[in-house]
């Protein structure tokens, strides 16, 4: 399949998703215990380095997904339910399985976009454009997420047609460089990632406070790392997810667990928190820094070990989730001039 093939696929893939999730959100009706496996959430990422002022490296993020709601006790026959009982890990009493459906965007860039012939030793212009399919097996203490990538990086991934439209719209300083991204490469990336909900506490039944650690690893052409990390939140009526994620592989929304989540409990419907997070990753490979797998392409020297430390609040108003996150990364190649990477993430969701 030629990039030019797999960029019409990609495309008719985005109109597939909308029939798919009507089709499978139809699966059960509501009833007084089991509001939280009849609510599947979508949800809107979108991350850009505008907030800090910068223009620079990884430079803007956006990913729509949907994540179905619980599967288990879809009230389906034969080769239906075989196929949800086929879903990977094993069938934990009282749990929920789910499956997630996104596509997404991310794009790269150098420290300065004014230069016609980009510095050779900085970051090169790189787009990945991608559709995501998720499964999800979760209970109220622990959840398995493996999520499988497709896509384009270069010129096909249409992200430099993006970035020069906004820039247009907003009159920023055009990006000159793009003719020197990454060439046309089909991408597919393989994830998987486990966060337990540790310490879940309430006081008075409103103030609450958890930890969300987190392990993972993803195996591909586009990158290859595994990671750790963990997540805390503290305030009133907590939702009983596994915190926020910033729009990467694996992050398809965060479902309530039980009927005591903010978005779908009878007695309360709004909920206010604040939280701070980390997470480190061995990088083995990370196609926008090593370049091209198959041709010679701009590239530079990544650092082994990055890490992303992020603070941020959110709110929950009926069945409307918004938060905003605050990320400093680490050096991910040698020759960054800059200590950290900084950009802002706000995500906005909705259970239904």
């Amino acid at each position: 399949m030629t990039p030019r093939s797999f960029s019409l696929f990609l495309r008719l893939g985005l109109f597939a998703l909308m029939p798919a999730t009507a089709l499978v959100a139809r699966h059960r009706e509501p009833d007084a215990t089991g509001r939280a496996r009849s609510a599947p959430v979508f949800t809107v990422y979108f991350e850009n380095d505008i907030a800090t002022g910068t223009d620079e490296h990884y430079t803007n993020g956006l990913k729509v997904s949907w994540l179905s709601a619980d599967l288990v006790e879809w009230g389906q026959s034969g080769w239906r339910q075989t196929f949800i009982e086929f879903l990977p890990f094993v069938n934990r009493r009282g749990g929920q399985k789910n499956i997630g459906l996104a596509f997404g965007q991310n794009i790269y860039t150098p420290r300065d976009i004014t230069l016609a012939v980009p510095d050779p030793v900085d970051r090169p212009y790189a787009g990945w454009s991608y559709l995501e399919l998720a499964f999800v097996s979760k209970t109220p203490a622990v959840s398995d997420t493996v999520a499988i990538q497709a896509g384009l990086i270069g010129p096909h991934s249409m992200a430099d047609d993006t970035q020069r439209l906004v820039h247009q719209w907003s009159g920023i300083s055009r990006p000159r460089g793009w003719g020197y991204q990454l060439h046309d490469e089909i991408g597919v990336n393989l994830s998987y990632e486990r966060r337990w909900r540790l310490y879940a506490r309430s006081l008075l039944k409103m103030v609450g406070i958890d930890l969300v650690p987190h392990a993972g690893a993803s195996l591909g052409n586009v990158q290859m790392y595994a990671n750790a990390g963990g997540t805390l939140r503290l305030g009133l009526n907590l939702p009983s997810d596994f915190g926020v994620q910033l729009a990467r592989p694996g992050s398809v929304g965060g479902s309530p667990t039980d009927d005591l989540d903010p978005r779908v409990a009878l007695d309360r419907n709004f909920s206010a928190f604040v939280f701070g997070a980390c997470d480190g990753r061995a990088v083995a490979r990370d196609i926008f820094l090593d370049g091209n797998t198959f041709r010679s392409s701009r590239s530079v020297t990544k650092e082994d070990f990055v890490a992303d430390l992020s603070a941020g609040a959110g709110f929950i108003a009926g069945r409307w989730q918004l938060t905003y996150t605050q990320v400093w990364r680490t050096r991910e190649f040698k020759s960054q001039r800059e200590k950290y990477n900084n950009f802002g993430s706000i995500t906005l969701s909705r259970a239904y």
